[in-house]
């Protein structure tokens, strides 16, 4: 369902429907939230609400929370709902990982190049 909606979501995006896009990813973050996905995942269907409308204040909100819980990726596995499934542990190494890839994706100009000279971004993107 949630990727279901995910791509309903771009798809209005697509088509330049941001309002229609921003229900969708709210219903995004409802599944994700209602699944106990945790908070890194009911919070990233805003993240292309936020770029595709040039919203440097919402970018910025957006992606700080990303990266502040990108621990809580795996927090699904914590939840009675998945105790039937067995879960490998995440190395520490592994999400630190994922922080880099997301600060090195957050920095590139061609996507992200509204965000420039915009001081809590900077500290936030290039200061770590």
């Amino acid at each position: 369902m949630q990727h279901v909606l995910s791509t309903m979501a771009g798809l209005a995006l697509r088509e330049n429907d941001i309002g229609y896009a921003r229900f969708l990813s709210g219903k995004v973050q409802a599944v994700a939230h209602t699944l106990e996905m945790g908070k890194y995942n009911e919070y990233s269907p805003m993240l292309d609400i936020a770029c595709a409308g040039k919203d440097v204040e919402g970018t910025y909100k957006v992606v700080k929370h990303l990266l502040d819980h990108v621990g809580t990726m795996y927090d699904f596995r914590k939840s009675g709902l998945y105790k039937h499934m067995k879960f490998r542990d995440i190395d520490e190494a592994i999400l630190d990982g994922v922080k880099e890839k997301l600060l090195e994706g957050f920095r590139n100009e061609e996507e992200f190049g509204y965000m420039a000279g915009y001081e809590p971004w900077e500290k936030l993107i290039f200061d770590r």
